[in-house]
């Protein structure tokens, strides 16, 4: 018979052996969290939540190139990995004091910072196998657009830029822009160099028909400038491409100017209805008694403003809709920025929209990385796409938007549009203290006196039509207001009468 071995699964110190491991297996996972109490402050660079991805992949993953660790050495990729290397080459070309060995020493230091930049740990990757991305994915983002701002010709190696522009936008195809710069820095040239250098990635990458705004002239920006240094500075840090694009596209907007229309006087319009309600009641009591009940004049109703209004909701009628309660939309001339939307005098001013093949991808990833980085508090382009969501259900809204000239849309139907509006924000949630919320609370404040306003015309329409269609309506009018008026004065005389007696 075999005997059982003495470290059985059920034995005291089997199960002493496991808790050991485990707890070895723990205290080795807790060493690579940097221990700082406000890690996740310093997170720049997040994949994408699954609720925002996963039913639009397409829109976060690379198609011709890896940046970053996030999709490094996937298959579909690995045709770009030797054209980094042509360009690590060329980096090195740039000067002869330039070494490979200074260039991963200095990558080397950054390890560290980098890896705290990422939502996410990467234990699969080494030291020098992360260094070694670092450097490639670097350079290549350097070598790119320097060849690019030196007018040379990237068509020469074989593959299009647009696909490049458009994995270099992904929020999970990033590294930390420091590096770019420290790679930069390691060229030699100056800090204004580097200031036109930014600058310069800023517009290759903006979308087409974006607006910028110069912070210091308030100018908005259509198209570059003549010399860079017209073009507005970029943000003080950067952390990567996409929050580049972001900072240009979304300049701190702050809040829109709101102007509001001419208020709808509530206590006069039912001052005067009161005042008119009386006259005819008294009439009707004191003349007309006895007259057919088909000349006797019906008593007048005003619509209230309806309690269940819910002014602080986020949700604004489609742009069908507010058309048909009168609004009217304009393109905003002189637009400090592409969230500039205000409402004036019962218009929409919004700012002339292109949109193309890349607009999709790029609403979608500042989309991703606003909600990343912020949260729900400070979302203005998450409440600015939710906005365009709203005025767009159907592609007749898109339609009207087109022929407003607010909306132009290049390469699809009004059908594509308004499918890619509607989808575009699902996953995205935000407060109800959100960017315009002030301007959508007064767009249904001006809704809801239009529609009131409405309502008292057709009552006042009823009124002319009841009483003052035909000359005898007017007289028997006239007579109740003097009825009255002698009413007033005999009541009163009795009133004085009594509390005055003539003396004897």
């Amino acid at each position: 018979m075999e005997e059982a071995s003495p470290l059985s699964e059920s034995s005291p110190l089997s199960e002493a052996s496991i808790v050991i491991d485990l707890k070895a297996s723990l205290l080795r996972e807790l060493d690579t969290l940097w221990g700082n109490a406000n890690e996740a402050e310093n997170f720049t660079i997040f994949r994408t939540p699954h609720n925002i991805s996963q039913t639009k992949k397409n829109l976060f993953e690379p198609s011709v190139i890896s940046i970053g660790p996030f999709h490094r050495g996937q298959k579909h990729l690995r045709a770009m990995e030797e054209q980094k290397m042509r360009f690590l080459r060329d980096f090195l070309f740039r000067g002869d004091h330039l070494s490979l060995d200074l260039c991963i020493s200095e990558m080397k230091l950054f390890e560290g910072r980098t890896r705290r930049c990422y939502s996410e740990t990467f234990d699969d990757l080494d030291s020098n196998a992360f260094v070694k991305m670092m450097l490639l994915d670097g350079c290549f983002v350097l070598e790119y657009f320097s060849k690019w701002y030196g007018g040379g010709d990237l068509y020469e190696v074989g593959w299009n830029s647009n696909f490049i522009n458009r994995d270099l936008l992904l929020q999970e195809n990033q590294i930390p822009f420091f590096i770019v710069d420290k790679l930069y820095e390691l060229i030699g040239l100056n800090q204004d160099d580097r200031m036109d250098f930014v600058k310069y990635i800023a517009y290759g990458l903006l979308p087409i028909g974006s607006i910028i705004q110069d912070p210091r002239t308030e100018t908005p920006y259509t198209i570059i400038a003549n010399t860079l240094a017209e073009f507005p500075d970029p943000p003080v840090e950067i952390h990567h491409l996409l929050h580049l694009c972001y900072h240009y596209l979304v300049p701190n907007p702050g809040i829109p100017v709101v102007l509001n229309s001419k208020p709808f006087d509530l206590t006069r319009m039912f001052s005067a209805n009161r005042i008119i309600k009386g006259l005819l009641h008294r009439f009707r009591s004191r003349v007309l008694r006895g007259r057919s009940p088909h000349s006797t004049p019906r008593s007048l109703s005003v619509a209230l403003p309806n309690s269940a209004w819910n002014i602080s909701s986020m949700v604004i009628p489609s742009a069908t809709e507010l058309k048909q309660k009168g609004l009217k939309f304009k393109p905003k001339s002189n637009p400090k920025h592409m969230l500039d939307i205000s409402f004036e005098y019962g218009a929409l001013k919004i700012p002339r929209l292109i949109f193309d093949d890349s607009t999709e991808l790029i609403f979608a990833n500042l989309l991703a990385f606003e909600h990343s980085k912020y949260g729900k508090e400070n979302i203005p382009f998450t409440s600015f796409v939710a906005f365009l969501d709203n005025l767009v259900n159907t592609p007749n809204d898109v339609t009207i938007l087109q022929e407003c000239g607010i909306v132009e849309n290049w390469p699809g139907s009004e059908e594509e549009l308004a499918h890619f509006i509607n989808q575009v924000t699902k996953g995205t949630s935000f407060t109800s203290d959100h960017y315009l919320m002030e301007l959508v609370s007064e767009v249904k404040r001006y809704i809801e006196s239009h529609r009131m306003k409405s309502s008292w015309k057709r009552q006042r329409e009823k009124l002319f039509r009841d009483y003052f269609s035909s000359p005898w309506k007017v007289i028997s009018l006239f007579a109740a207001f003097i009825l009255l008026v002698l009413t007033s004065i005999q009541t009163f005389y009795a009133v004085y009468a009594y509390k005055y007696p003539p003396s004897s």
